[in-house]
């Protein structure tokens, strides 16, 4: 039986990630920040190891006696998370730090969770982030497979909130189109990639939206029937400066926003749920 260490676990995507690992069989060691989180987990992990992987001190060892480690470690694009870590502190060096962990023991081989088109946006923190990781992983020589999701479906929870409060907008006229994908659908490529080949796989869902399709989509799942107010790009753009000034993260989350209500974003169609199927089986992210 493999051993997998899986990080990121506690997230959204990590969730899925542990189900697909525990459902194929494969012994998992969760690295956790919070115990009280990684133990509340179900299916239960093997084992838990609590660790900071911003502070390698904490990861010593972690990975000794493992085949595979598969990191969902990133920092929320979220408007609401107020964690105080930068993208470069979470996506690019906490996981920079379990990499050389990984690399001490031996580790037969790193799966990571990237961004689709990281590499073409080095201006943007979000992007610069996961890209410097997925070049420091490819360089490092351990087999690897580096995952490029299009946005998550659960980015989308939060558009829901926003809307059952009629705080809802859309940058632009939001004609650019995208196809997200469901975190259950990346979790069964990463886990069919253990033992593979190194690749890079973009990852899509089977549906391509606009942008605005994306937010009348969740507007409908929260009952929401107001009007949906264009918000130009260039009126955030002007504000970015001062943001900056008194918020480092949330310019970046902003600044990410703006450059990709911009732009097509259209990877591989791989996923098999469509964003519509995804409230209509979560109910609760529209209650």
């Amino acid at each position: 039986m493999k051993k997998i260490i899986l990080a990121g676990a506690t997230g959204k995507l990590g969730a899925h990630l542990l189900c697909e690992l525990k459902q194929q069989g494969y012994y998992v060691r969760v690295l956790a920040r919070s115990e009280r989180k990684a133990r509340a987990l179900s299916p239960a992990p093997d084992e838990v190891i609590v660790a900071d992987a911003t502070e390698p001190q904490t990861l010593r060892g972690c990975c000794e006696d493992t085949d595979v480690v598969i990191s969902a470690l990133g920092k929320s694009i979220s408007l609401q998370d107020q964690s105080k870590g930068s993208f470069h502190d979470i996506d690019y060096m906490a996981n920079y730090n379990l990499l050389q962990e990984a690399r001490a023991a031996n580790v037969r081989q790193f799966i990571y969770v990237s961004a689709f088109t990281a590499e073409l946006h080095p201006e943007l923190a979000y992007f610069k982030a996961h890209a410097d990781f997925s070049e420091a992983l490819k360089r490092s020589k351990l087999p690897c497979t580096i995952l490029q999701p299009t946005a998550l479906f659960s980015a989308f929870d939060e558009v829901v909130a926003m809307a059952r409060k009629g705080r809802i907008g859309s940058l632009g006229k939001g004609y650019q189109l995208t196809n997200p994908i469901y975190e259950g659908d990346v979790a069964k490529v990463a886990v069919a990639a253990i033992g593979r080949p190194s690749r890079i796989i973009p990852l899509g869902g089977k549906h391509v939206y606009s942008r605005l399709q994306l937010i009348k989509i969740a507007c409908r799942a929260a009952g929401y029937e107001g009007s949906i107010p264009k918000v130009p790009p260039s009126l955030v753009e002007t504000l970015l400066p001062l943001v900056k000034l008194f918020n480092r993260n949330l310019h970046d989350k902003l600044a990410f926003m703006v450059a990709v209500s911009k732009q097509d974003c259209i990877a591989p169609k791989v996923g098999d749920m469509s964003l519509e199927e995804y409230f209509k089986l979560h109910p609760r992210k529209a209650a």
